[in-house]
Order: structure tokens, then C-alpha cells, then sequence
């Protein structure tokens, strides 16, 4: 589909970030409720943006870290989404991680609310639509490991 076709403003500029899905050794997912930032009161993945110059798998443990307190042992590429948001686009690069070490913590009260973790059968139905893309990629092995999400909220 051509994204033109539905008004959005395509000199926009867009963020460049990862979405981090945490799988714990019960098979469960880690999510946090936003608040004071896009998509408050959603639930989302870990993530953030990237820094300039700095690789995609430094990200995703520094971004996991600052979150959640958690330090990243291995992580696995998923997929990428580039989301339409009303603010501006944001291309989300997904990884999974399934080996960490440390307790989960809320280190970003101010943007998150607290982290839960989830069963795959039993997720909120409010998460970011960009994070849930991700979630799906993993999830449904079938999914497009590319996605573009128009979202005209």
C-alpha cells in the first residue's frame, strides 16, 4: 500500500529505535503500561531509540538495562516495523531476548507505570500497535518479517 494514498505527511522524520520482546523461562512476556509518553495507558515492549553510530545489539542491551535493570546475554533479530504514528514515524527494529540475568525493575517511572509479565495467550488487548507487529512477527512465525503500520489515530 502507498502511504501517500492515506494523507500521511511523508517528510516527517522519522525515529529509529528497537522494540525489545523479554521472554522469561516460564515461556511469559514482558509488558509495561505507558504513561507520559505516545501510547499512554497502552502496554508496550521494552525499547527506545538508537543512538548515532551505535550498533543495533548495543541498543538493544542499553536500552533493556536502563528500562528494566536487566542485562542482555543473547538477543535475536525479529523483524522491522515502520509505524505511521500521528507524531511522527517510527521504524522499530524487533529483537527477542530470551537469555538475561538480573530482576526486573522499574527504572523509567516516569514513562512506565510497571512491568508484568504475560502469558502469549493472555496479552492485553491495548498494546501499541507497532509493538504488537513486533509481538506478532515472533509469535506467528508466518508474519512478514516486515510490516507498515498506517495508523490514523
Amino acid at each position: 500500500k502507498n502511504p501517500k494514498a492515506y494523507n500521511f505527511d511523508m517528510t516527517k522524520k522519522e525515529h529509529i529505535g528497537v522494540g525489545i520482546i523479554v521472554v522469561n523461562d516460564k515461556g511469559r512476556i514482558l509488558l509495561g503500561e505507558r504513561r507520559n509518553s505516545h501510547g499512554a495507558g497502552q502496554y508496550g515492549i521494552p525499547g527506545g531509540r538508537i543512538e548515532v553510530s551505535e550498533a543495533l545489539e548495543v541498543t538493544v542491551k542499553r536500552e533493556l538495562n536502563e528500562e528494566t535493570s536487566l542485562k542482555v546475554l543473547n538477543s535475536e533479530f525479529v523483524g522491522v516495523v515502520r509505524d505511521f504514528q500521528k507524531e511522527y514515524n517510527f521504524i522499530h527494529f524487533g529483537f527477542v531476548v530470551s537469555k538475561f540475568s538480573g530482576d526486573v525493575k522499574n527504572m523509567e517511572y516516569d514513562k512506565c507505570k510497571g512491568w508484568e509479565w504475560f502469558d502469549f495467550g493472555r496479552l492485553p488487548q491495548n498494546i501499541l500497535p507497532g509493538h504488537r507487529a513486533i509481538l506478532e512477527m515472533y509469535i506467528k512465525k508466518e508474519t512478514p518479517r516486515y510490516r507498515e503500520l498506517l495508523n490514523e489515530k
